[in-house]
């Protein structure tokens, strides 16, 4: 009698041990949303933080953080087991590497990040996704009855949260972005520009420029709060507004940075029209966004496509291609792309004609 679960092989072409293999292979994969909350439980709790003061026991752990000491060593030892921590015949927990990025002062932090992906407003999306594919209709709408960030600006305390992830996400992106281009000295105007985080290292790498942030206006004003915490001798203004009625003008360059895959298509050159018609001779747009590559290979580009899939009404990723296209649609022609080593490109764009 064969044992439960287990199916004989029928045509497959494979043997016995690579069909199993294949089936433990996608059996971690079904149960990746374990593993996702596991981390949010210790990025939530703060682990890695109190962690690196020094390896200690669950019961250690729960007794300062707060918690129940069994459960906590059983999330512990799971993660453990995947890498993330370590747990010594002592039972002490010790930092690896890969639990390094879960520290709040990490250089490259993704403490925010984890909270933000499995906390209600993404968590809760994510779990009708099956309701996008059936109808085409954002999954986020569907779930919260409004677009993602018409939901943040009545929810303060949950946009804090999509705050601080996405500012602790770009800057993993912000040195590699300013190191792949060379900034210009006149006024930088950065629409959909969030915290600020990348006009800010925009402003260092270029002590003559000038910056504009331009953003919702709830976003405009935590932009202010967050400028005002780094020496940049007044050289920036934020500005609140909304990029689908009109942008600022006098810049010599205009970044969009991963705003338009939140886009579909007409909104997309809706925005990049505004920026043209505010674009004097001369001036230059900046599209930031990761392009989408042909073949099979694990992608991060191809999860975050489904992420706005679920997430927003028509945005995804592009192929360059496309992004030409919708540049071209607004009297933008694309000049040169650059590859940065963060995993975005910069799309370089002039006024046609």
């Amino acid at each position: 009698m064969e044992g439960y679960g287990m199916q004989p092989d029928v045509g497959t072409g494979q043997d016995s041990s690579s069909s199993l293999a294949q089936a433990e292979a996608l059996r971690q994969m079904a149960a990746g949303a374990w593993v996702a909350q596991a981390l949010y439980v210790a990025a939530k709790l703060g682990i890695a933080d109190f962690i690196a003061k020094g390896a200690c026991r669950p019961a250690e752990i729960a007794a300062a953080i707060g918690g129940n000491p069994d459960a906590l060593h059983r999330v512990l030892r799971l993660l453990a087991s995947l890498g993330v921590f370590v747990e010594d015949e002592s039972d002490r927990f010790h930092l690896t590497p890969l639990a390094e990025p879960l520290r709040s002062d990490a250089r490259v932090s993704l403490r925010a990040f984890v909270i933000m992906l499995n906390e209600d407003p993404h968590w809760r999306a994510w779990g009708q996704l099956l309701h996008t594919v059936r109808t085409g209709e954002s999954a986020f709408v569907h779930v919260y009855g409004s677009p993602i960030y018409s939901y943040y600006a009545d929810h303060p305390d949950e946009a804090r949260v999509f705050d601080a992830a996405i500012t602790s996400r770009a800057r993993q992106e912000n040195e590699s972005v300013v190191a792949a281009y060379s900034w210009p000295a006149g006024t930088i105007v950065d629409i959909g520009g969030g915290e600020g985080s990348l006009l800010a290292a925009f402003l260092v790498a270029a002590p003559a420029a000038r910056g504009i942030l331009f953003d919702l206006p709830h976003v405009a004003e935590a932009a202010r709060r967050f400028l005002a915490q780094i020496d940049l001798a007044g050289r920036y203004e934020t500005v609140g507004g909304d990029f689908t009625d009109s942008v600022p003008p006098g810049g010599s360059l205009y970044l969009l940075r991963r705003v338009l895959h939140a886009c579909a298509d007409e909104r997309a050159i809706k925005i990049l029209s505004n920026c043209r018609a505010r674009m004097a001779p001369g001036a230059r747009l900046l599209v930031i966004e990761q392009l989408l590559e042909s073949g099979n290979e694990p992608s991060w580009g191809k999860m975050l496509d489904v992420q706005m899939l679920v997430l927003s009404a028509g945005g995804r990723e592009r192929e360059q291609a496309q992004y030409a296209a919708l540049l071209a649609s607004a009297g933008l022609r694309v000049s040169r792309t650059i590859p940065t080593t963060a995993g975005p490109s910069i799309i370089e764009a002039t006024a046609d004609g």
